[in-house]
């Protein structure tokens, strides 16, 4: 038997009548006498977390899923079915019957592998520094260390080391004024979001600036901001995208990572689910 893990692909048979599976070459197959009770977990060297969670995925469809598709494993002219899993990555996994309807399970448990104090941002310079116009070809973009932008009423952008600074406060109102601090402090978050440093979620704490005296003023989204200052540089926000590397798309008039399920930080997250990834491929016999 191999060893369980990412890319992981098998096919069992599954018996209503009797609740039990079997291999589908009708060879032994230790994971079938682990899911069937024949063995326990702990006395297998070879099985391991990947393999106890393909149990639970295969237990979850009978037990969760039935009760919401009647049609499930309900053919009365049969009793067996085949049920093929796959681990799409250490925290997807997904679980097929007869080659239909695929059932996906997106795992969180990685996030105990993250520091709480970096589950929306992880402090650091900005990364990039490779300054790219707008690509027609995959609708992408840097933005980089060094850019300048001219928003064309007297004010400017500047994207320093690890901060965008807003240039030519002072010159008009005080509204204008706060306005850009918040477009910088906006398009900081971004970019560092865009890096994979910060959360989408700290894109929305552009909406309050704090001025000397600590007081918050409430500026309303810089989202509309940001949405037209890459539409200026050519971005097309209205399909997906990409920025620094990120494949970006709008739902629901916000910002986020294309595909992405998970609200942490993408390079912290990537860090989390290899950690959780070792940890699922140590042996059960080793969780005594």
């Amino acid at each position: 038997m191999n060893i369980s893990g990412v890319g992981s692909r098998n096919t069992y048979i599954y018996n209503t009548r009797t609740g039990k599976l079997s291999s589908k070459d009708g060879q032994e197959n230790e994971f079938v006498d682990y899911f069937n009770g024949d063995i326990a977990g702990d006395e297998s060297d070879t099985l391991n977390g990947f393999d106890r969670a393909r149990k639970a995925d295969i237990e979850n469809l009978f037990k969760t899923w039935t009760q919401f598709d009647r049609n499930l494993l309900n053919d009365p002219a049969k009793e067996e079915y085949e049920i093929t899993t796959e681990f799409v990555d250490a925290v997807t996994s997904t679980v097929q019957v007869d080659g239909g309807k695929i059932f996906t399970r997106y795992n969180g448990g990685f996030f105990t592998y993250i520091d709480p104090s970096l589950l929306f941002q992880k402090d650091g310079p900005f990364l990039t520094h490779e300054h790219k116009g707008y690509d027609s070809s995959d609708n992408s973009v840097n933005i980089a260390v060094g850019d300048m932008f001219d928003l064309g009423n007297g004010y400017r952008l500047r994207v320093g080391v690890d901060e965008v600074y807003g240039e030519g406060c002072g010159h008009h109102n005080g509204e204008n004024d706060e306005k850009l601090k918040a477009l910088a402090w906006g398009l900081g978050a971004l970019i560092r979001f865009a890096e994979g440093q910060w959360s989408a979620a700290m894109l929305e704490m552009s909406d309050k600036l704090t001025s000397g005296s600590g007081r918050s003023d409430m500026l309303g989204s810089t989202t509309p901001m940001l949405l037209e200052l890459l539409q200026q540089l050519g971005v097309d926000t209205d399909r997906e995208f990409i920025l620094n590397g990120t494949k970006c798309e709008v739902r629901n008039g916000k910002i986020r990572e294309a595909g992405s399920h998970w609200g942490a930080p993408r390079a912290v997250r990537e860090e989390a689910v290899r950690k959780y990834e070792e940890e699922m491929l140590c042996p059960l016999s080793s969780r005594k």
